[in-house]
């Protein structure tokens, strides 16, 4: 017998040491707000909290069936129902403190309904604070109405405490008003467990490229990209990629170690850039290969884009909570954000997520109408764009100062996309080409069949070399894939003499 509860207790133990680090990884979640609808399963917590805290309720009914069949003296039955009794406060009070200190937020009703205390900044919140959470405004006023009223007393605390926690805008309780924390939901769709984590950074085996030069696409050195180095390389050998270049946003960062890592996937790289730009008031993206890398200018370019960006980012916020009412959450995507700048595609997933926002007319497009099959895209255009309510402009620098940069470190400039930025625009097009462009990049997923018709005379016309790209950022941008430029197979002879007149 001795070792059978010997063993249960080792069980137990290892049982709660296992869940502890289990949790511990919560905090590679993001979260999400409570809101109104998630008021019948917080209820169903409190239930489930209420049970820790009144277990020993149940002695007391054994303690009377053991009195009503003669097995227990009166006497002796005082003497136990006041141990009974001092039980039941030590659990209403401090059972509850104990296990959100043990599970870092958590109690057991919590785990189950996927809830977690925080501070108001989404951040962890100290042992401290949540064990008098849990004790000064939790198990304290419910031992004292219990006390007092029995059972009438909990629900008092429920209706009073909930009324408030209805009300308040954040949805907290009397005592997190007070400790400024609150509880939230812990999102399924936000950040996982590391190893889980660590398993999608492994790029995944898929089916053979439909193309074997991709010259455009991203790392995690561009603010967008989801894939280190070496994992893109993984990728492109696995997928039958045999020329590869990382055209990282303003950044060359990628190249050197990409360069160090090619050969042992058997990948010919060409170190790349993409630049922004402005010509003529328009965007336009410049593509440098073969450049050197450690040049400085390209460290500067990189700096500086990074201090406009972050600007931009702060009005762009401000410009949009202005106009909608709405708040952006900033302090959340600025959490494990390495550039810590917030695009519009952050903001726009940021708002569309948000359950307070659920029943927001001017979301409904996105939500549910007519604008839901591309929902972050459309928000993007009808806020950010040029001439839309949150539009900042950005000051780039001029394409042809980026072009004779290019050239001048040795590199091969190429107008990345054309089509995609100056379709309406094509007397532009027509102009920057005679700025000393070195080629065209004309097969990519932005680029319908129609537009490809339209460049490839021009190329010839202006004698420019011809590139192709995916664009590919991860496996999140679902329209973008390592290999698949949309370039016809007959056709990639092209790319190769284009990579074979620049080859050094």
């Amino acid at each position: 017998m001795a070792e059978k509860v010997q063993r249960y207790k080792s069980s137990f133990k290892t049982f709660l040491k296992n869940r502890s680090r289990d949790y511990m990884q919560y905090g590679r979640y993001l979260v999400q707000d409570i809101c109104l609808e998630d008021m019948p399963l917080r209820i169903v917590s409190f239930m489930g909290d209420f049970i820790a805290m009144t277990f020993p309720i149940l002695l007391l009914d054994y303690l009377f069936l053991l009195l009503a069949g003669g097995l227990v003296p009166y006497g002796a039955f005082r003497f136990v129902s006041l141990i009974i009794d001092f039980v039941i406060m030590a659990t209403m009070i401090i059972s509850n403190a104990l296990i959100i200190k043990l599970f870092k937020g958590q109690t057991l009703g919590k785990i189950a309904m996927n809830f977690k205390v925080v501070k108001e900044d989404n951040k962890e919140v100290d042992d401290k604070t949540l064990i008098i959470r849990e004790v000064v405004g939790i198990g304290l006023p419910i031992f004292i109405l219990y006390l007092f009223f029995q059972f009438l007393g909990i629900i008092i605390f429920m209706v009073i405490n909930g009324l408030f926690v209805i009300i308040d805008k954040k949805h907290r309780s009397i005592i997190d008003m007070i400790l400024k924390t609150k509880v939230v939901v812990l999102s399924d769709k936000g950040k996982k467990h590391d190893f889980v984590v660590e398993a999608e950074k492994k790029p995944k085996v898929t089916a053979p490229a439909e193309n074997i030069y991709d010259l455009h696409v991203y790392s995690t050195f561009s603010h967008d990209g989801e894939m280190e180095v070496e994992d893109l390389l993984k990728k492109a050998q696995a997928s039958g990629v045999q020329v590869l270049s990382i055209c990282d946003h303003n950044s060359v960062k990628a190249n050197n170690l990409a360069e160090k890592m090619a050969p042992m996937y058997n990948v010919e790289y060409i170190p790349g850039i993409n630049i922004d730009c402005d010509y003529e008031g328009h965007h336009v993206r410049i593509l440098g290969y073969y450049i050197n890398s450690n040049d400085d200018r390209f460290i500067q370019i990189e700096y500086e884009n990074l201090a406009k960006e972050k600007a931009v980012s702060s009005r762009r916020i401000q410009l949009f909570e202005e106009f909608t009412g709405m708040k952006v959450h900033s302090d959340r995507l600025l959490n494990y954000n390495r550039f810590q700048i917030i695009t519009e595609e952050m903001i726009a997933r940021d708002v569309l997520s948000n359950p307070e926002y659920r029943r927001e007319k001017l979301l409904q497009p996105y939500l549910s109408g007519n604008k839901k099959e591309a929902p972050i895209a459309s928000f993007r255009r009808d806020f950010f764009a040029p001439g839309a309510p949150a539009y900042v402009p950005i000051v780039h620098p001029q394409a042809s100062d980026m072009i004779a940069l290019i050239r001048a470190c040795g590199g091969v400039a190429v107008l990345a996309h054309p089509m995609h930025s100056l379709r309406n625009y094509k007397e532009v097009l027509i102009d920057i080409l005679n700025e000393g462009i070195d080629g065209i990049e004309i097969f990519t997923p932005y680029h319908t069949i129609e537009d490809m018709k339209y460049l490839i005379p021009l190329a010839k016309q202006f004698k420019l070399g011809i590139t192709e790209g995916s664009e590919y950022h991860g496996e999140k941008k679902a329209n973008f894939d390592l290999g698949k430029t949309h370039c016809p197979k007959d056709v990639e002879s092209v790319i190769l003499k284009f990579i074979e007149k620049y080859k050094k």
